[in-house]
């Protein structure tokens, strides 16, 4: 799936997408919210999730891997140095 694709799909379409195929990569929590980040086919997908009320507050899709920086500090490489 590329991002137009995606973007020009309907919310319930992206959202079962997004179910039934992502793959989680990475999440970081910042206070009330935990951003989780998903690849679906060519597309990032970063869900912004509110932890007190359980609720998505945002969904954000691109192919762009500078918005991939704030995760990779939170991926240990520990394992592939010994």
């Amino acid at each position: 799936m590329t991002d137009r694709l995606y973007t020009t799909t309907s919310e319930i379409e992206r959202a079962r997408a997004l179910w039934e195929k992502a793959i989680l990569l990475a999440e970081r929590t910042e206070g009330f919210y935990t951003s989780k980040l998903y690849q679906l086919h060519d597309v990032y997908l970063e869900v912004v999730w509110h932890n007190h009320f359980n609720v998505a507050i945002k969904v954000c899709s691109f192919t762009d891997t500078e918005h991939l920086d704030p995760y990779l500090n939170d991926i240990s490489l520990e394992g592939l140095l010994t």
